[in-house]
């Protein structure tokens, strides 16, 4: 999958940010409008850590447990069925 520059999510523009990132694997910063993935991770990781930060976007009261589970799910029905 190849992952957008730019997501529009609840009706806010979301610049989508590679760069290394020394703890979390990605971050999302509302009052930024950015989407921080780090760089290192693999094609796979990436497009999982993208899908875990638009449910943080889309839900912050879910919590971290939920979003992991869910992005991961939503991550591999995707690719199975979707982005072939």
């Amino acid at each position: 999958m190849k992952i957008p520059s730019k997501l529009k999510i609840g009706g806010h523009t979301y610049k989508v940010v590679f760069k290394e990132m020394e703890e979390d694997c990605g971050k999302a910063d509302r009052y930024k409008g950015e989407i921080w993935i780090d760089e290192k991770l693999m094609q796979s990781e990436k497009e999982a850590t993208l899908i875990h930060e638009i449910l943080h976007i889309l839900n912050g009261g879910l919590s971290e447990a939920t979003v992991d589970g869910l992005s991961c799910q939503l991550h591999q029905v995707l690719t199975d069925n979707l982005l072939k």
